[in-house]
């Protein structure tokens, strides 16, 4: 009888014991059952995955010139891609009020607009509406940061235009208004980019090869003043590696790297190839014009300097040989030897109008063909000379990118976007310690 009831005592307090472990334990259970890693091990969540998509960043800091509601004036090219118009009638419908100046070549079209209506019209015509949403802002960013930069001044002071609708400052209207585009411009309403004590020139192209390059790949450009487009590696395979070097650059543009962001774009890599005959026509058709817009943009050998002279032709070429490149292996310098004299080219603008292949074919790195054009797709190539009876006929260029490849990558930001990137992410990430500011 006592050993049963001492049984009894002993279940019961085995089982009391339990319970009151079971009360001072509760998530003991539920945390073994998710398998949750210790404390210590942890990760830290990037802020751009805490934020949930569509987040607004309002910036702190005021920019007061030119205002929120400032307007900025655009001349309208005709379609010859000259300033002249045989007649008021254009193609488009435009916000805003159209200015006409009457001149004896023709009119002159002036579109003054408020600047937020400009944007609206300038996004989807830099890039795809259907890209992903924190790209289009980081987009919208750029574009007006740009717009602010080029207010300062006016591009053609006879009209007080400040820039015309062309890639040679933004490309305007040639796309209508797209929701998603309009919701960009929206959603980042007056922010602009700031470096230190003013906006930046904030420049953007399509697609890099896995790398950006600095400023001074223009005539004018000083990396110097620039800082903050200082060039860098697009991706997670980034190195120390020197791509001004030849041998170096050459190794690198030829392979695929599999942490670059843009490596499945059909513009990543691509490949062409240019006869001599072809340098030959590009040079007779661009060199003097060229040499006349520019101070040391085309050089013509005489003795042992390069001068700036009258450029007609340098006869049959016969060789081209890249001398120099800049930041991220972009071609720098590129001498053209011809029978009759050698010219230096210089800056990635005139190497890509003197390599341009308008009746030629461009493989790209999806496997398809595109037509050439008078400007190679971008300064990032290598080029190998091609024989006949061991006599150099033409060369096959192997390269990569689509467009000067300073500042912004648009392929490179929309994947930083599918990452979860939000857009002001995606600035820092191509502009150098940048800062956003609002227009007040």
């Amino acid at each position: 009888m006592y050993r049963q009831r001492l049984k009894q005592k002993t279940l019961l307090l085995v089982v009391l014991f339990g319970f009151l472990i079971f009360l001072i334990m509760p998530g003991t259970r539920k945390e073994s059952e998710q398998d949750l890693p210790e404390e210590g091990e942890r990760l830290e969540i990037p802020k751009e995955e805490e934020e949930e998509e569509g987040t607004v960043v309002v910036p702190e800091e005021v920019w007061e010139m030119p205002g929120a509601d400032a307007t900025i004036r655009v001349l309208i090219l005709a379609e010859d891609g000259g300033i002249y118009h045989e007649g008021k009638e254009l193609m488009r419908d435009y916000p805003g009020e159209l200015q006409y100046y009457e001149e004896e070549q023709g009119w002159v079209i002036v579109n003054e607009v408020p600047l937020e209506e400009y944007l609206c019209r300038v996004v989807p015509s830099e890039m795809p509406s259907t890209y992903a949403k924190e790209a289009l802002k980081a987009q919208a960013v750029c574009a007006r940061t740009y717009a602010v930069w080029q207010m300062r001044e006016y591009a053609y002071p006879q009209y007080e235009a400040h820039v015309n609708d062309s890639v040679s400052y933004q490309v305007y209207n040639q796309i209508g208004v797209q929701e998603t585009t309009s919701q960009a411009v929206e959603e980042t309403a007056g922010q602009i980019m700031l470096y230190e004590d003013g906006p930046v020139k904030a420049y953007y192209f399509s697609t890099s090869c896995g790398s950006t390059t600095d400023e001074n790949i223009w005539e004018k450009g000083d990396r110097e003043q620039t800082p903050y487009i200082a060039g860098r590696r697009v991706g997670e395979s980034g190195s120390g590696r020197d791509l001004t070097d030849e041998d170096t650059f050459s190794e690198f543009i030829r392979k695929k790297h599999a942490g670059d962001l843009e490596i499945s774009e059909p513009w990543y890599r691509w490949s062409c190839y240019i006869p001599l005959e072809q340098i030959q026509k590009n040079v007779e058709k661009w060199a003097k014009i060229r040499a006349e817009r520019s101070q040391d943009g085309i050089l013509l050998e005489d003795g042992t300097e390069y001068v700036l002279e009258d450029v007609d032709t340098i006869g049959a070429v016969e060789s081209a040989q890249i001398i120099a490149r800049n930041t991220g292996g972009v071609v720098q310098e590129l001498l053209l030897t011809g029978e009759k004299g050698t010219l230096k080219v210089r800056y990635e603008y005139n190497i890509r109008l003197m390599l341009g292949i308008p009746d030629g074919e461009i493989h790209k790195n999806d496997g398809t063909v595109a037509n050439g054009g008078n400007l190679l797709p971008s300064g990032y190539f290598v080029m190998e000379p091609m024989q006949e009876d061991k006599a150099v006929t033409g060369y096959q260029i192997y390269g990569g990118g689509l467009g000067h490849g300073a500042g912004m990558s648009q392929n490179g930001a929309r994947v930083l976007a599918e990452e979860g990137y939000g857009y002001d992410g995606i600035l820092q990430y191509f502009y150098h310690e940048i800062r956003l500011a609002r227009l007040e």
